[in-house]
């Protein structure tokens, strides 16, 4: 029997997607596995890094002071910064069209787990966190000393400490952070490759078990937005990157706050408390989430829940405080020490004309904070909605040090909202400009690094640059929607919304 027309047509249009599917997840593939290649050629720039690895193996050290010295004789040390450059862009691109195409849910969680074992093997080039992380637990996994009272800089004939960052600051991370790493450091045995691989594989497990917990919190959404909120997380290039090649322990302070909100959903809230409370002893970050979700309990006069939610948070942060050996207000002290390091933000930039601005900057979010939460209560907003909100606004307008991770902080939360929102799509945007910034970082090294105009050109391009995109996209009516709107016709229909 001859196939009648639209059937022809219909079996065409879905090979064509079946090959436009192939390409986009090829391509992507391809730009991470070129971002591995590129770190380890970024590698031969960090004379630091070069040194500690020749430590561990000096019979390496010749070969890569050689090489470095090659590369700078021949000028060729700039090349890796374009090519970083123009794979961002491609990656990103490749990304956002990756959102516009229907991927089954098994594809989805299949190229997220691909790219990140393609990621996993690259050198942690963007940041040296990992190195801090490793350095910091050695004071209590080598010397025996307590992380929060002594800092690691006290040691320094410490291998690691050569790679290292912050090395004159106790610990700013709680006791869970130590906890999640100890397998870490034992299998690492001081050595650097298996330490490190030790590191990495921490976050591995973090990503995975927030990739469980992401499509456990949407279960009940359609299979085709489940896909969609997969690869809008995880087959994003800034997380991937930072995530899982930089092991930042972001994930798993993200993880945790996940789960939390999963045990939210299911009115279990004494573990819900716990688990924002193991959050808050992974980064201090989520204490704001706890402020708006105890909000919401308040409002409801929810006194059972409410006890419940707050008792057990204050529980595990009490002991592990005690644990710790050191107060609480210490340990806040010590971590708002931040506050006075300015990188790549609103208050950096202030503070060139107006030295001392911290306090006023803290203070006018605290009113923003309390603003926040009055509208949360006016308009009845879940506070997951207010959290990625206060966060939005933190990173934009009063963090003084704003790493380019920090972003997507309020953009997983976000994306877990089922109603239409443009903080999504700036958000989403806001991942790819952050990304951008590490090419802008490097060229600021070759030309005049610490100029005002480069700290105004990072800020511009991570936080204004998004804004005015999306204000072309609306004024040109392109695809007549937002990136992540309803009924959006640039995403084939599907949404994270109802």
């Amino acid at each position: 029997m001859e196939a009648t027309p639209w059937r022809f047509k219909s079996s065409l249009r879905h090979r064509q997607m079946q090959q436009t599917q192939k390409i986009i997840t090829l391509l992507l593939a391809t730009c991470f596995l070129a971002f591995v290649v590129l770190s380890w050629w970024l590698l031969f720039r960090d004379e630091r890094a070069l040194a500690g690895i020749g430590f561990f193996y000096p019979h390496l050290a010749g070969w890569l002071f050689a090489t470095r010295t090659w590369l700078l004789d021949r000028s060729v040390n700039l090349l890796p910064t374009l090519l970083f450059a123009a794979t961002s862009l491609v990656a990103f691109a490749t990304y956002l069209v990756s959102l516009r195409l229907n991927f089954s849910k098994r594809t989805s969680i299949t190229m997220a787990l691909v790219f990140q074992v393609v990621a996993f093997f690259s050198y942690p080039v963007l940041s040296t966190d990992i190195f801090s992380y490793i350095y910091s637990d050695r004071v209590l996994f080598e010397y025996g000393q307590n992380p929060w009272e002594v800092a690691p800089g006290n040691f320094p004939d410490d291998s690691f400490g050569l790679m290292a960052d912050w090395t004159d600051q106790t610990r700013v991370y709680g006791l869970v952070n130590q906890i999640i790493y100890w397998p870490a450091a034992v299998i690492g045995a001081g050595q650097l490759l298996s330490t490190v691989l030790s590191y990495k594989l921490v976050a591995v497990v973090f990503y995975l078990a927030a990739l469980a917990t992401s499509l456990k919190l949407v279960e009940k959404w359609p299979e085709k937005r489940q896909a969609l909120l997969v690869r809008a997380i995880f087959w994003n290039p800034l997380i991937v990157l930072e995530f899982v090649s930089s092991a930042h322990n972001d994930i798993a302070m993200i993880f945790f706050l996940l789960l939390s909100l999963a045990f939210w959903n299911k009115k279990v809230w004494f573990l819900a408390g716990m688990l924002i409370a193991l959050s808050v002893q992974v980064k201090l970050i989520p204490v704001l989430a706890f402020g708006f979700f105890t909000l919401q309990l308040l409002q409801e006069k929810n006194l059972r829940a409410l006890t419940q939610y707050t008792l057990s948070f204050l529980a595990v942060n009490f002991l592990s405080f005690a644990l710790m050996g050191i107060s609480p207000l210490s340990f806040l002290e010590r971590v708002l020490y931040n506050t006075t390091v300015y990188w790549q933000s609103l208050p950096e930039l202030v503070e060139r004309f107006l030295p001392g601005i911290t306090m006023p900057f803290a203070l006018i979010f605290v009113v923003v904070v309390a603003a926040l939460a009055a509208l949360q209560i006016k308009n009845g907003w879940p506070p997951l909605k207010t959290t990625a909100l206060a966060l939005a606004l933190y990173l934009v307008f009063f963090s003084a040090a704003n790493w380019n991770w920090y972003i997507l902080w309020p953009f997983v939360l976000i994306l877990f909202l089922e109603e239409n929102s443009g903080l999504k799509n700036y958000l989403l945007l806001a991942t790819g400009t952050a990304l951008m910034a590490y090419p802008l970082l490097w060229f600021s090294h070759r030309f005049g690094f610490g100029h005002p105009a480069w700290s105004l050109a990072t800020y511009l391009l991570i936080f204004v640059l998004p804004l005015i995109a999306i204000k072309i996209n609306n004024v040109k009516k392109l695809r007549h929607t937002p990136l992540l709107g309803e009924h959006s016709r640039l995403y084939y229909g599907t949404s994270f919304n109802k």
